[in-house]
């Protein structure tokens, strides 16, 4: 190996390190894109045995309580710690606080599950924290932390397959 290329041997690991980190996130962005777009179909394809509405299918209790006018029976309602407030899924659509959102206008649905460990310091109960989020085709996030709401993993993942952002409809099933 001539002498000359170990000089410039810091800019080629540099280069190869940048080069590396490019195909890393091009990567990641590729298998992110590629799930959310399964995930889509799979609500699209709930969406057309209801004849383009979107409807929350639940095999499970229904939660007692009244319609909303808007968007038909109650599903389910997923109260606060506080006892203030809850997140209320109706047939057609939920009620978060005060934003009003029908399924329509949902682009997708995550749920990061709730552990069940022991949490012995702050840091492990935020990491070890269940969130079900839940994106708009217009405008910021909506989450369903453990924290705010009494989250229960089953229930979260029973509105996610619901609405048809999973491959399955109870949490007996394997994932595909």
């Amino acid at each position: 190996m001539p002498y000359y290329i170990l000089g410039y041997l810091p800019e080629i690991l540099v280069l190869l390190i940048f080069t590396f980190g490019i195909i890393l996130i091009i990567w990641y962005l590729h298998s992110f894109y590629k799930d959310r777009a399964a995930r889509q179909q799979k609500a699209e394809e709930q969406q057309t045995r209801y004849g383009e509405d979107i409807v929350l299918e639940w095999n499970a209790p229904r939660t007692p309580g009244n319609p909303d006018p808007e968007f038909g029976p109650l599903v389910i309602k997923i109260p606060k710690h506080d006892q203030l407030g809850a997140a209320l899924f109706y047939e057609t659509g939920v009620v978060i606080d005060k934003k009003r959102l029908p399924y329509s206008q949902i682009k997708d649905i995550l749920l990061a599950p709730a552990t069940t460990q022991k949490k012995h310091t702050l840091k492990q109960a935020v990491r070890d924290m269940g969130v079900l989020w839940i994106y708009p085709k217009k405008g910021p996030a909506i989450g369903l932390r453990e924290m705010t709401y009494q989250f229960d993993n089953q229930i979260m993942e029973n509105i996610k397959a619901g609405l048809g952002f999973s491959a399955y409809l109870t949490g007996d099933e394997q994932h595909p």
